[in-house]
């Protein structure tokens, strides 16, 4: 070493940037434990799709060039006749593949990925749509959606449908809640393992739209245990038929009410929120994924992203109400 000037140092943050696509794959399917499907879907995408980027150090694969490579495939010209659905799977693939670079290899203490090309399809929105818009409350239908569903006569189907678009419940977790189930004072609201899918307990906490939200609702509550409390007090809200197609009628959205939860996680994806913490807010299990409970999610941390998929809502819908992140 001489006048701070470290050989070794430097001969290994020069290995570091030039690791190649090639090199980060094989190095990625190795440490990875994957179904053996999934790890030839890896290899097959990125060695057929991205065959002339193989031996390029992976610091040099830029935004641009993802940009025009996912095009060229969504549209079957150039260089492959892959499709949309193949476009999607190769550049996640390769998503997942730099965030895993960006966290184990720094050049000088900084990451070699600072930040990930492939955000540029989701800053862009350019991820192709695979799926009918039916499935899903259509981002430019949000705020026809959102007026048709204020305007209901029943203030109680309107909140329900709200809290269901706002956290990613399912329609029963939300129908059978109760207000011993909701928490003012840590503002969370828990569904019981009763009534969740995996059979967990699922305390998700709240932003402040359901907030406030909730706190109206408890200031005109009935005699009824339930938040949304069926008619005559008796049981729970259970039949929306009608409700629904008013909503489609006004709205020109044919939606159905599962959508307000692919709609929820859509978002979130979209916000490029982490995949654990996603998988939180879903109250998803992850069998296959070892590293998953051991990973603990603070409630504040959860908040933070419901806060901000709100926000996503609230600014689609043109609501007034601005919610500082």
């Amino acid at each position: 070493m001489l006048d701070g000037f470290d050989p070794s140092a430097e001969k290994k943050n020069e290995k570091t940037a030039s690791i190649t696509l090639i090199e980060l794959l094989e190095e990625y399917l190795q440490v990875r434990t994957l179904k053996a499907s999934t790890a030839s879907v890896y290899r097959r995408v990125i060695t057929r799709k991205l065959k002339d980027w193989l031996h390029l150090p992976i610091i040099e694969i830029t935004k641009d060039m993802v940009a025009e490579r996912h095009r060229l495939l969504s549209s079957g010209s150039s260089k492959g006749t892959s499709g949309k659905g193949y476009a999607n799977v190769c550049f996640k693939t390769l998503q997942t593949l730099l965030n895993y670079a960006s966290e184990k290899y720094e050049v000088d203490g900084k990451p070699l990925i600072a930040v990930n090309p492939v955000s540029r399809l989701t800053k862009t929105r350019a991820w192709n749509r695979l799926h009918p818009r039916t499935g899903i409350i259509p981002e430019y239908k949000m705020a026809q959606w959102y007026k048709a569903v204020d305007g209901l006569a029943s203030k109680g189907v309107r909140d329900y449908f709200l809290l269901l678009l706002f956290t990613g419940l399912r329609r029963s977790e939300g129908s059978c809640l109760k207000w011993t189930e909701v928490d003012f004072e840590a503002q969370t609201l828990t569904i019981r393992r009763s009534q969740a899918k995996n059979h967990k307990d699922h305390v998700l906490p709240l932003s402040r739209f359901l907030v406030d939200l909730l706190k109206e609702r408890y200031a005109n509550r009935t005699s009824s245990p339930f938040v949304f409390p069926g008619r005559g007090n008796k049981s729970h809200l259970t039949d929306f038929r009608f409700w629904m197609k008013q909503i489609k009628d006004q709205s020109g959205c044919n939606f159905m009410i599962h959508d307000t939860r692919r709609s929820f996680l859509s978002c979130a994806e979209q916000l490029e929120v982490p995949y654990y913490v996603l998988k939180r807010l879903a109250n998803h299990t992850v069998h296959s994924d070892t590293l998953i409970p051991y990973i603990v999610v603070s409630n504040e941390r959860l908040r933070m992203h419901m806060e901000r998929i709100s926000q996503h809502f609230l600014e689609l819908m043109g609501v007034s109400q601005q919610i500082a992140v």
